[in-house]
């Protein structure tokens, strides 16, 4: 079968791999479409890091097409769309017992250690199928909307930690698909108020179409006092490193930070950390979902607008020209779609 792997910085090449045979309770999906995400583009053009194995096949955020069932599973058909959780837990460290399979000691990562989904096919293993790391679509979901599944469980462990209330006022700053997504989780949570802000007009005006009460031009508008009280919630979701540090000044006493965004490793940030204990400043970190975030953001897709973010897809031989698509940061989300 054919799929593309990343041998080094900016080296996509074409290869054909081979799938191991079918378990008991293994499947053997068609990928449907796989989108570009920020951690594929910072791995493409910063170059990988030493966790990937080279030559590695990108992609975890896949839609696929259910082939072949393992004689030992009942609960799947041929036929069936689903999407694929991005970890392999070992459901047995001491993350996975807390239910933080997310942050698992020994789990296999998809498109990092194991093969991701830029590729014509995929081998589900029992681990993943067992632990719930499957889903099936709901009806009438698009295979490009449930491409996206994985990227609304992560917003949406990440707001999971945020105690959101009808009163609050919610800022989330970066207009990207993450951004987009923790915009209308926000709104589906039922905040008071939810603002975004953004540098590109097209993603803006996306925003005010997805609900934003509020749109800031971040390239015209210093957010530096333009809130008086300060927020509830403010978001991070973008990877520009001069952001956080900032961002805690626009918390109000006793709000919450969220940071949801993947930066070059040795990024730092200065903070004033006589503001954050004073002020009783709430920081959160928030990395990839547990399979129940995941599942449960599936069961959502219906009530999201997710295909709306997807602005053009590329086959498997174009996806280098993808791969600069999305850098180029006008789309708002990209696919590769084998």
């Amino acid at each position: 079968m054919k799929a593309v792997a990343l041998y080094g910085k900016e080296d996509l090449r074409p290869i054909e791999l081979s799938l191991p045979a079918l378990g008991l309770h293994d499947l053997r999906v068609r990928v449907r479409a796989c989108g570009i995400c920020g951690s594929d583009l910072r791995m493409y053009f910063k170059g990988p890091t030493p966790r990937y194995k080279l030559p590695t096949v990108l992609g975890h955020e896949i839609a696929a097409e259910v082939v072949e069932v393992g004689a030992g599973l009942a609960d799947y058909a041929p036929g069936d769309l689903v999407s694929i959780a991005p970890i392999v837990p070992c459901m047995r460290c001491a993350a996975c017992s807390r239910g933080l399979d997310n942050l698992c000691e020994n789990g296999q990562v998809i498109g990092t250690t194991i093969q991701g989904g830029f590729a014509e096919m995929m081998h589900m293993p029992a681990a993943m199928v067992l632990a719930g790391g499957v889903a099936k679509i709901p009806a009438g979901v698009s295979y490009r909307a449930a491409a996206l599944s994985e990227l609304v469980g992560c917003c949406l462990h990440g707001l999971r930690q945020l105690p959101l209330s009808p009163m609050d006022r919610v800022l989330i700053i970066g207009d990207g698909p993450i951004g987009l997504t923790f915009l209308q989780l926000a709104r589906l949570a039922g905040a008071g108020r939810v603002l975004i802000s953004g540098r590109r007009p097209r993603r803006r005006d996306l925003a005010a179409e997805l609900g934003a009460d509020d749109v800031l031009d971040a390239s015209a508008a210093d957010l530096s006092g333009r809130f008086d009280r300060g927020l509830d919630v403010v978001i991070v979701a973008t990877s520009n490193p001069d952001v956080p540090g900032g961002a805690v000044d626009l918390v109000r006493p006793g709000g919450h930070l969220l940071l949801f965004s993947g930066y070059v490793y040795g990024t730092s940030m200065n903070l004033d950390l006589n503001s954050i204990h004073y002020r009783e400043i709430h920081i959160h970190g928030s990395i990839d979902a547990p399979i129940r975030d995941f599942r449960n953001a599936v069961a959502l897709l219906p009530k999201l607008h997710m295909e709306r973010l997807v602005s053009a897809s590329y086959p498997l031989e174009r996806a280098a020209e993808g791969f600069q698509a999305a850098q180029a940061r006008e789309a708002v989300k990209l696919l590769l779609e084998p």
